[in-house]
């Protein structure tokens, strides 16, 4: 086609002025093309004239070679086979315009060129497999093929998962990775999709409730017990101070002398174990009675004292009998609910009999040995109680020195305190160990500057409290 000239004037309005385009070619090539082989592909370019009233034309090449026939802007690729991988195409454009002496006029060229890939279908020769193993482990998932993949994605749960861009995927397991998986294979004949596989995760054993220390009396059960998290089944072993006891979520025993002691309990799965705290189990005692009350002859009005010692799990309790009735406070009785009953002043038809004392506690109870009270009306020169005696103060009266004659079972720690006749205490006469045998007490009762009257001599030892009468004159 012929064009005329343009003639830049002066007066030239400016809507008449030619138009230039930056570049002919607008949209190029991709520089890969990517295609299977035998489906037929057509590309195409998008260009423009860099003047008004320019014309484009065409022309394609092959490898340097020119195509002939091919001069447009689209190319079919036909029937592309693997002889023609890697092939490059090129098309060059031009813009151009025909002056009036028919000559062609090119204002300007450029071209694109592409490189074909030409690829084979897809066929997977191996699936992935179901995966079975603990957190912490290596995940592995693989997928075996044929033909030409230009890419790869695995899947969790109808998701994409990050990263899992190969026909390997590996990952330290996590619970999280547990479920249905598969793979997509990408192909420009088409995406390939695998078998779907399951991938089952097992959680390590954790303890989510530990035993608990426990504290109950000999002979009864107890049961420690431990709950576990993660992925079952679940193996127990218990044990108390490193030794293998038993199995079982819980563990029921006697408690016993041989069962106290430290116990802890080891869980596991197919994954590993784990370990829980280590806790107590102490076993309580029924009362034992370790000091029996001693009876004997007392004087009438004198003061008597019978004691009971125990042993055993606390708080203990106490109950003391006199001839098989319950003792309450009052009457010249005090301490009847403890280990210490006091009878003051003692009196021979309320008083006198057989005593025996109840100990108890949670665990159990236990009576001590009867106590054989003998209360003697009238002058009595000595008084006797669990091997002790005790003889009245000699001389009687007494006016500036008296002695105190005591007799003991063996070598005891005792104590001699003189009383008044108000009780109050005036005097530490002795306190210290005596052998078995007699033995005898000084009294100086000018220089502890004693009055006259009736004083009371109280022998204490860790069984016995004895009492004997003191005269004092002027």
């Amino acid at each position: 086609m012929k064009r005329a000239v343009l003639k830049w004037v002066v007066l030239m309005s400016a809507a008449a002025l030619p138009v230039f385009a930056s570049k002919i070619i607008v949209a190029s090539l991709p520089s890969v093309v990517e295609v299977c082989v035998g489906r037929d592909t057509t590309l195409c370019i998008v260009a423009r004239p860099l003047l008004v009233g320019d014309e484009l034309r065409y022309q394609w090449y092959r490898d340097g070679q020119l195509l002939s026939g091919e001069t447009g802007p689209c190319l079919t690729i036909r029937n592309p086979q693997l002889s023609d991988d890697w092939a490059i195409y090129e098309v060059r454009v031009e813009s151009y315009y025909v002056d009036q002496q028919g000559q062609v006029r090119v204002n300007g060229s450029e071209s694109s060129t592409m490189t074909v890939r030409v690829y084979p279908p897809v066929q997977i020769t191996a699936q992935p497999q179901n995966w079975t193993g603990c957190e912490g482990q290596q995940l592995n998932l693989n997928i075996g093929y044929t033909g030409g993949a230009i890419g790869f994605q695995w899947y969790r749960n109808g998701a994409e998962v990050p990263g899992a861009n190969s026909e390997t995927f590996s990952k330290i397991a996590t619970v999280a990775d547990s479920g249905t998986w598969w793979c997509v294979i990408k192909s420009p004949c088409g995406d390939v999709v695998s078998n779907q596989v399951q991938v089952r995760v097992l959680e390590l054993p954790r303890i989510s409730r530990q035993p608990s220390s426990v504290a109950e009396c000999l002979g009864r059960q107890v049961t420690l017990s431990v709950e576990a998290a993660g992925s079952p089944p679940f193996t127990y072993q218990w044990y108390r101070n490193n030794i293998p006891v038993g199995t079982g979520s819980s563990y029921t025993f006697t408690v016993d002398q041989n069962t106290e002691g430290e116990y802890w309990v080891v869980v596991s799965n197919t994954c590993g174990n784990v370990t829980s705290r280590r806790v107590q189990v102490v076993a309580y005692r029924a009362p034992q009675i370790i000091a029996q009350p001693q009876g004997g002859q007392f004087s009438q009005g004198s003061r008597i004292v019978l004691r009971v010692e125990a042993t055993g799990k606390l708080p203990l309790t106490y109950r003391w009998q006199r001839n098989g009735v319950d003792l309450q406070d009052g009457g010249g009785i005090t301490g009847s609910q403890t280990s210490t009953l006091t009878i003051f002043p003692a009196d021979s038809a309320a008083h006198r009999g057989r005593y025996r004392c109840k100990v108890s506690n949670d665990c159990g109870e236990v009576w001590s040995s009867e106590a054989e009270v003998e209360i003697v009306v009238g002058v009595q020169q000595d008084i006797t109680a669990g091997g002790y005696r005790l003889w009245q103060a000699e001389p009687t009266p007494a006016a500036e020195q008296a002695w105190v004659r005591l007799q003991t079972p063996g070598t005891e720690r005792v104590i001699l305190r003189l009383y008044d006749a108000y009780g109050r205490e005036r005097a530490l006469l002795f306190e210290g160990l005596l052998g078995a045998g007699e033995h005898r007490i000084p009294v100086d009762v000018l220089q502890l500057g004693l009055s006259p009257g009736v004083y009371m001599v109280r022998l204490e030892s860790p069984s016995v409290m004895l009492y004997r009468p003191l005269v004092v004159v002027r």
